[in-house]
């Protein structure tokens, strides 16, 4: 498993996941901060402005990523694995596995930063406004008001 871009674990010695203790209040807080109503663009903003170091030790954030560390299951204990593969061997190119070979779920793989309870609750969540946004025909949650444009005949 690769740790090079992704927060909150290294590896040991042995290649076993093992919890970075400075960046794990980064991940605690990304999770409580969806679960408290913030959208991932908005929690990108409050990590940029407040200089929380990303997994290269940038500040720059970016919400697709930030997403996707809401949905990896790793960061509950698990592990799914070949998620992606290598095509070429000479050039190394990896793929998204989309099922072209068979992936494996570990459950209790490695220690978790989030508790199961609340990895799942977030699951909930990106489901619910994914819905809502797609009940209400939008892919924003802004409430602003629209500019009403007057024309003069």
């Amino acid at each position: 498993m690769s740790t090079k871009r992704f927060l909150g674990y290294d590896t040991d010695e042995n290649g076993k996941l093992v919890i970075n203790r400075q960046q794990e209040p980064i991940v605690v807080r990304l999770y409580q901060e969806f679960l408290d109503g913030k959208t991932t663009d908005y929690i990108k903003r409050i990590f940029g402005k407040e200089g929380i170091k990303n997994w290269d030790g940038g500040t720059k954030w970016q919400a697709t990523t930030l997403m996707s560390m809401l949905e990896n299951e790793k960061y509950k204990g698990d592990a799914l694995l070949q998620k992606s593969y290598t095509v070429d061997f000479l050039t190394q190119k990896r793929t998204q596995n989309k099922g072209e070979i068979q992936m494996f779920y570990v459950e209790d793989d490695h220690d978790a930063i989030i508790s199961k309870r609340i990895w799942e609750c977030v699951q909930l969540e990106i489901k619910r406004r994914k819905k809502y946004l797609e009940e209400h025909g939008t892919n924003s949650y802004s409430t602003g008001r629209k500019a009403i444009h007057l024309h003069p005949r």
